[in-house]
């Protein structure tokens, strides 16, 4: 069966829709792998422990504000009575007494609580990571020291009573929000002042339950005072640490062995340094522009998230599933490619190719992608993308020798098949540069195409196409003879 020019077009552009449908399945395949990852990554979180949110210290101080008030109150006074203790009863004397007026004081109690935040605050972290295997996936595990010290003061009262009002304090607790306790690794010791004081579990804070606690003595909170503190802390996670700089003035400085790092949050580090062997980072801000005082009291007492944050993602540069992804938005059009540069052989090489060839050659092409997500859950990435690519340009070489009749075009369109897959490594590693590269290729494409075809006379090779298959469709063979003539 032989197709004019325009019916040849129709159908590969439903072939190649075809296999846009097959390659939106692979995609909706490749979310689903990297959502059951993503379970086992949960998994391996709930068996160790989850990311990690450190945020305090904050010393939380209860008071009661006792008020008291005088207001003239009118009691009325009995009428006066005179006794006939002959008789047992009494007569009213003056009904018409005037009642007595006095001054009564009245008191009122109100409870709240006070957050106060270090003047000075300084946190040092080393972190060290691991990672833990569970089936087909991992997730990064790590184990971070963390060095915390800094200074509390007030230079007055912590709230100055007006004259008819009179504040009690109650036992300041100096508390520490960390999201999974689970990964506490030992408990820590607060040196407070002069004091060593053990820490406790909890907050005590209903919105911020999970934590630690510790209970400072001696504090003198109606004048002014300062209070140096410092603790240590091993803290375990998963996958990803953030604090809070709740200091006034905070320096932050992280150090660790995961050689792609992700800082993310409202502040990126002022210093930071990757490597190979590890990363680090430097951080530091005020209050000026934090505005922790008020973020936090919204936190703890009407949970609103914090939104200054700082933070470290352990980043997976081999995640299959999502370069994987990556690639299989440029199969379609990779497709359109290979077809058309068949197309373009046809019509220059007068050779006609049967639209289930392409589809057979799409399908091929196709199937790379499901031959690469499979291969990159066992192997590197990298490796698996040349298994694949290999397999896929082999098969394709041998199919289309014959399909074109000559090995020399069947290897001139294998290495052009080669080609493209060389270039789609490279858009999805450039990640940054993607577009640009993408855009550049495409480009120089439409201007080869447009090279080759510059002389083509299109509406005399659809008549010249047409009446060759035609004149082809009328030659049929003759019928075979009787048996022995």
């Amino acid at each position: 069966m032989r197709y004019g020019l325009f019916a040849k077009i129709t159908m590969i552009f439903f072939i190649t829709v075809f296999l846009g449908i097959g390659l939106t399945r692979i995609s909706y395949l490749i979310d689903e792998r990297a959502a059951r990852r993503n379970e086992v990554v949960l998994g391996i979180a709930a068996a160790t422990a989850r990311e990690q949110t450190l945020i305090g210290p904050v010393l939380v101080v209860p008071y009661t504000r006792i008020v008291k008030t005088q207001r003239l109150s009118t009691q009325e006074a009995k009428p006066a009575e005179v006794e006939n203790s002959a008789s047992g009863w009494r007569l009213n004397a003056d009904p018409q007494k005037p009642a007595e007026a006095k001054l009564v004081e009245f008191e009122n109690r109100f409870s709240d609580t006070l957050y106060l935040l270090p003047a000075e605050l300084e946190v040092q972290n080393q972190m060290n990571t691991e990672q833990i295997q569970r089936s087909l996936y991992h997730a990064v595990v790590f184990t971070a020291g963390i060095s915390i010290k800094g200074r509390f003061a007030s230079e007055g009262g912590l709230l100055k009573p007006q004259a008819n009002e009179q504040i009690i304090f109650g036992d300041p607790r100096l508390i520490v929000g960390i999201t999974d306790p689970r990964g506490i690794l030992r408990a820590p010791v607060l040196a407070w002042a002069e004091q060593r004081l053990d820490f406790l579990p909890g907050t005590a804070e209903p919105k911020m339950p999970n934590g630690i606690q510790a209970h400072p003595r001696g504090l003198d909170l109606q004048t002014a005072w300062s209070a140096n503190f410092s603790f240590s802390l091993d803290l375990r996670g998963t996958q990803a640490f953030e604090l809070a700089p709740v200091g006034d003035a905070t320096r932050i400085g992280v150090r660790g062995n995961w050689p792609h790092p992700s800082f993310y949050g409202q502040f990126l580090p002022e210093t930071r340094e990757v490597t190979d062997a590890g990363f680090s980072g430097a951080w530091s801000t005020t209050r000026l522009a934090t505005n922790m005082p008020h973020q936090l009291f919204e936190h703890l007492r009407n949970d609103r998230p914090l939104d200054t944050l700082i933070g470290v993602r352990f980043m997976d540069p081999a995640d299959s599933y999502v370069q994987t992804d990556r690639a299989i938005k440029y199969g379609l059009l990779f497709v359109g490619l290979t077809f058309a540069a068949f197309f373009l052989f046809e019509i220059l090489k007068r050779l006609s190719i049967h639209p289930f060839q392409y589809g057979l050659t799409g399908a091929a092409l196709v199937l790379f992608y499901l031959l690469l997500l499979a291969l990159s859950e066992h192997l590197a990435f990298a490796l698996s993308y040349a298994i694949a690519t290999l397999g896929c340009v082999a098969l394709l070489t041998y199919y289309l020798a014959h399909i074109l009749g000559s090995p020399r075009w069947g290897l001139a369109f294998g290495a052009l098949i080669g080609a493209v897959f060389g270039l789609l490594y490279v858009l999805i590693s450039l990640e940054d540069h993607a577009l640009l590269a993408g855009s550049i290729s495409l480009f120089g494409g439409l201007a080869l195409a447009m090279v080759i075809t510059r002389k083509v006379d299109w509406y005399q090779l659809g008549e010249t196409l047409g009446g060759r298959y035609a004149r082809t469709a009328e030659v049929k063979p003759a019928p075979a003879g009787p048996a022995g003539a």
